[in-house]
């Protein structure tokens, strides 16, 4: 996640959401609802995928701040110990 800029992470994020609405559009529209392949593929995967993008995209800086906390506290123990 840090090599990507925001604006490239928030694009894939917001994608990867069209795509699964997509998928949930199908899945409530169509009679593939009734198909079990599918309906395994929206309960196991859609649905938690967009489920941590959503949460990935609501909480992106306090994400990051964390990311970056936990590298700022290893980096200070690795130059305390030497």
């Amino acid at each position: 996640m840090s090599n990507m800029s925001n604006k490239t992470l928030r694009v894939t994020m917001r994608w990867i959401h069209i795509v699964g609405a997509g998928f949930i559009g199908t899945y409530i529209y169509s009679p593939w609802n009734s198909n079990s392949a599918f309906t395994a593929l929206m309960q196991f995967v859609t649905i938690p995928v967009l489920s941590l993008t959503g949460i990935v995209m609501w909480k992106q800086a306090l994400l990051k701040k964390l990311i970056k906390g936990k590298s700022d506290q290893t980096n200070i123990r690795v130059t305390s110990d030497s």
